[in-house]
């Protein structure tokens, strides 16, 4: 995948709209038919299951190319200016992500079906909203959304699924909310950052999740940092503040390491003591 993205990003411009679509039709084409032989012939489902991951991630560009030669894209065109095109590309790259899912049962495509995903919403809020649209807290609701969404598919049972789009809603929400929370001059708004991200901290213990707990710790310590660089820079004590908070993540570890399995582990998989009546 990254070679291919290599050889994209240095080549793109020499080829022609025929030559971009051919090199991604014969490359979604081979990958994908690699890709299903190895899955459903040869019953390698993991080697046949990143081919298709990497087949689906191909299909934007496929949509792209045949947006470009119907002139449904306009060449140079801006992000804006073309959101009925990304919106068509989103949809359909969307669809094929969800049915590949669906025949190969391979749930790491469900993180390129999130990423579709993210790309469609952001499209039509651009289309609502107009071309100045606030894309960061656009991003920081839809994320939130995607760990909503993920939760509510661990209830259900589609754990190994839920996973991938836990992760990148997490992901995302960490990055907006930290560049909202660094713009913000509001002590509110900091204080509203840090209680997202405790409350998070008691999400994955109800839930059993060290995932959601991972970027809790990251959400605070980011908060505790910013408090110090703003109380303690220039002063003489700031090293100090700063070594004990890095000895403190170090402690944080091993707190971890010895109470970890206790904190995060279900009732599923606690072992039943036999009863033995006297």
């Amino acid at each position: 995948m990254l070679s291919f993205t290599l050889f994209i990003g240095m080549s793109w411009d020499d080829f022609s709209q025929w030559a971009r679509f051919a090199v991604a039709l014969i490359a979604l084409v081979v990958i994908g038919g690699l890709g299903l032989w190895l899955r459903f012939f040869q019953k390698f489902e993991t080697a046949g299951g990143l081919l298709f991951f990497v087949a689906t991630a191909i299909l934007p560009l496929l949509v792209y190319t045949v947006a470009s030669l119907t002139g449904f894209w306009a060449e140079g065109a801006s992000f804006y200016e073309s959101r009925f095109a990304v919106l068509v590309m989103g949809l359909v790259s969307l669809a094929g992500a969800i049915e590949v899912t669906y025949y190969t049962r391979f749930p790491l495509i469900a993180l390129l079906a999130a990423i579709f995903t993210h790309l469609t919403l952001i499209d039509i809020v651009q289309m609502i909203w107009g071309e100045s649209f606030l894309f960061i807290e656009s991003t920081a609701i839809i994320s939130a959304v995607f760990i909503l969404f993920g939760i509510w598919m661990t209830i259900y049972k589609m754990k190994n699924y839920a996973f991938w789009v836990k992760l990148y809603g997490l992901v995302w929400f960490l990055i907006t909310s930290t560049i909202l929370f660094f713009d913000s001059e509001s002590i509110l708004f900091g204080l509203l950052f840090l209680a997202v991200y405790l409350i998070m901290a008691g999400i994955s213990l109800f839930l059993r999740e060290i995932m959601f707990m991972v970027f809790a710790v990251i959400g605070v310590y980011i908060y505790i940092f910013n408090l110090v660089f703003d109380i303690f820079e220039g002063s003489a004590i700031f090293p100090l503040i700063l070594g004990i908070m890095g000895v403190s993540i170090v402690l944080l570890a091993v707190f971890f390491q010895k109470y970890g399995a206790r904190l995060f582990r279900r009732k599923s998989d606690e072992k039943i003591e036999p009863v033995v009546e006297e």
